[in-house]
């Protein structure tokens, strides 16, 4: 395990948290737009 694994892990793990943030934001924006 060395440093490059560390950051390509802690890259995977963002890029994993940035699109499920965005699934959610849409999901709501989709959800708001349904009720209004």
């Amino acid at each position: 395990m060395g440093t490059s694994a560390i950051v390509m892990l802690l890259i995977g793990v963002v890029v994993v948290y940035g699109s499920l943030t965005a699934a959610v934001v849409n999901y709501i924006r989709a959800s708001r737009k349904d009720v209004s």
